[in-house]
């Protein structure tokens, strides 16, 4: 089964599969005509398809009459802000993000810098089924810019500004990063340097050969844990390729769970700025509990980074983010930004005075189990049906696949946005009750999608 998702906001595959230059060029030229012709930003990672893609992209967007701003490798918040600063039409992250090196992904921005949203991506997959393209002459075709090292600096700038930055000199801290060999090294290595840290690099050739799965998740983080048994630092940092997503490590080399970093952002944000959260349906109730300790409320929406920012900026929210280790501070990033929350967490720890070891265990404790079922795209809604209907005296959520909800712990199941899978998350006040739910999930779906379930 060839392997492409198109999803709210991007399209992604596996690429020399699905995912084909000229694929590529339908949606470049989709998305051109779509801004109107207006100029676009672009970027990559740092996979080896990377260039490919660009150069499919670039002849899409070129041919509908756009001037294309090329940022080369850079992360995709660094496209956002780019996007805001030159008042262009839109831009295009070609990522992957925390897939491994066989895909890679087309992530469309609009004028504001955030993903496009449901409408807005409806909008860009009608052109594109349409096939009507603006076709530029040739008298009209627009140049290819290369303005990199200037953005990159303002956008240093902007977020240097949101800081407490002598807080942060003054505490000097000492910060292993494993970026993953994806986009980040160079802008984050600038950023620690003009904060006064010291920065302990790992894995920072962008050479797209990944040391590991790239999601940064506490399975991910094995390597980062050893390290920091053997180093003198005040806590590790694991950075997704493109910048979108962070986990921690502690000086004593315990990997948090990605959970963490949205629970851990949200009790530095509300101190400064009072308002409500936003999260998925998946995303640990930790959020809940520290937002009800400044008296804020949480409101949780589908899955997916613009499902989460688009409701964040609907809502007045503050703070937007998963449980994948995503988060943006609003209004200040319109994307998730992994070099933003990376400078919250320091300036909190350098202005109280506390170890990360220490705030982490200051979070509720629940316990969390997260399966994925391989599921072809054919089942999966069999499956999620099946559920609904075993579980309807339980009063199961709809919105978002299905989730069901009680006291002391909750339940969700749902198709994945990014890949063919089945993806099962549990979370309750006591392991035993998790590793329940979980194991009955697991063994009713498996047979739900081969029809030994009658409901």
């Amino acid at each position: 089964m060839r392997q492409l998702k198109i999803g709210t906001s991007w399209v992604r595959g596996i690429v020399g599969d699905a995912l084909t230059p000229e694929l590529v060029v339908n949606f470049a030229s989709a998305f051109g005509t779509w801004c109107d012709g207006s100029p676009v930003v672009i970027a990559r990672d740092t996979r080896r398809s990377a260039g490919t893609l660009r150069a499919a992209t670039l002849a899409g967007l070129l041919s509908a009459g756009c001037e294309v701003i090329d940022l080369g490798v850079a992360p995709t918040p660094v496209v956002s802000f780019a996007v805001r600063e030159m008042g262009v039409g839109g831009g295009i992250s070609i990522t992957g993000s925390h897939n491994d090196a066989r895909w890679n992904a087309l992530k469309f921005l609009g004028s504001d810098g955030t993903l496009l949203n449901l409408v807005k991506s409806e909008e860009l997959l009608d052109i594109y089924h349409g096939s009507k393209f603006l076709l530029a002459p040739w008298d009209k075709l627009r140049p290819v810019e290369t303005r990199s090292h200037w953005l990159i600096d303002r956008y240093l700038q902007y977020v240097l500004s949101v800081l407490d930055v002598d807080a942060i000199r003054k505490r000097q801290s000492r910060v292993v990063v494993d970026f993953c060999n994806g986009s980040c090294a160079e802008i984050t290595s600038r950023f620690l340097a003009e904060l006064g840290c010291t920065l302990l690099p790992l894995n920072e050739e962008p050479s797209g050969e990944f040391a590991h799965p790239p999601a940064p998740s506490a399975a991910n983080m094995r390597q980062l844990a050893s390290l920091m048994r053997c180093l003198e630092a005040d806590f590790g940092a694991a950075v997704n390729i493109d910048g979108d997503r962070i986990g921690f490590v502690t000086a004593h080399g315990v990997a948090l769970s990605e959970e963490y970093t949205l629970p851990l952002t949200a009790r530095i944000r509300l101190k400064r700025r009072p308002g409500p959260v936003v999260t998925n349906f998946s995303t640990s109730r930790m959020v809940e509990a520290v937002a009800a300790g400044f008296g804020q409320s949480v409101i949780r929406t589908s899955v997916g980074e613009s499902h989460v920012i688009d409701q964040g900026l609907a809502e007045g929210a503050v703070l937007a983010g998963e449980g994948s280790g995503g988060v943006a501070v609003l209004p200040s990033a319109m994307t998730f930004d992994a070099l933003l929350t990376l400078g919250f967490l320091l300036e909190d720890l350098a202005l109280t005075g506390e170890s990360l070891a220490s705030t982490a265990a200051d979070m509720p404790q629940y316990f969390m189990r997260k399966r994925h079922l391989p599921c072809p795209p054919n089942l999966v809604y069999r499956v999620l049906d099946r559920f609904r209907a075993f579980y309807a005296d339980s009063n199961p959520d709809t919105t978002d696949g299905i989730r069901l909800s009680w006291d002391d712990a909750w339940l969700h199941i749902r198709a994945s946005n990014t890949e063919p899978i089945l993806r099962i998350i549990a979370e309750a006040q006591s392991l035993t009750r998790a590793d329940q739910l979980m194991e009955q999930a697991v063994t009713f779906a498996r047979r739900a999608a081969f029809g030994h379930v009658e409901v």
